[in-house]
């Protein structure tokens, strides 16, 4: 499988000494596949799985006084879940929808619980990934205070320029923390 073979060789610049326990970990990853708008997880649910996204965009969003609001986009290559709801094992405040297609794997909670206690490295590299996904939400945190919403959109579109391109406007500008007419605007500015 070449998609596990990805996540392998992610995992392993991770953790940085040799996987001992790879096969175990490799058993445990479910193909999954989800369709535009489809939910991976959603608010009121407990999250059961954590998601390795192969191709596609997931999008995590919540409803605040009626107003949906995206708070985070997974992309190829990137782990995503209910982190608190996956963590505490109890309902999620937040969904997680495919914005395109959705092709990777899951990981299911009782099934890396089982793989925890069965080998002291899978804990590490659990760990690492926490641990990097942490440094992901602190830096989307920082960017709030350091940057302006247009320089916000010229990262995004460095760092996902194929992928920001199926996204809609709506989606974009609430994920920047604007109003879609302000994220037309930056757009338009980009463009002359």
């Amino acid at each position: 499988m070449q998609g596990t073979q990805i996540i392998r060789q992610q995992l392993q610049a991770l953790l940085k000494e040799p996987m001992v326990h790879w096969e175990l970990f490799e058993a445990i990853l479910q193909p999954v596949t989800f369709p535009a708008g489809g939910h991976l997880s959603e608010a009121g649910k407990t999250a059961n799985a954590i998601y390795y996204i192969e191709e596609g965009v997931v999008r995590v969003y919540t409803i605040h006084d009626g107003k949906d609001i995206s708070m985070d986009f997974a992309f190829p290559h990137n782990f995503t879940t209910s982190y608190a709801s996956f963590i505490t094992q109890k309902p999620a405040v937040v969904s997680l929808q495919a914005v395109t297609p959705v092709r990777g794997y899951a990981c299911y909670y009782t099934d890396l619980q089982q793989l925890y206690r069965t080998s002291h490295q899978s804990e590490k590299i659990g760990r690492l990934v926490a641990e990097q996904q942490y440094l992901r939400k602190y830096n989307r945190e920082l960017s709030f205070l350091q940057y302006s919403a247009q320089e916000r959109y010229t990262q995004l579109l460095q760092e996902y320029p194929e992928v920001v391109q199926h996204i809609p406007v709506k989606q974009i500008a609430s994920y920047l923390g604007i109003e879609p007419e302000s994220l037309s605007r930056i757009r338009k500015k980009r463009s002359t």
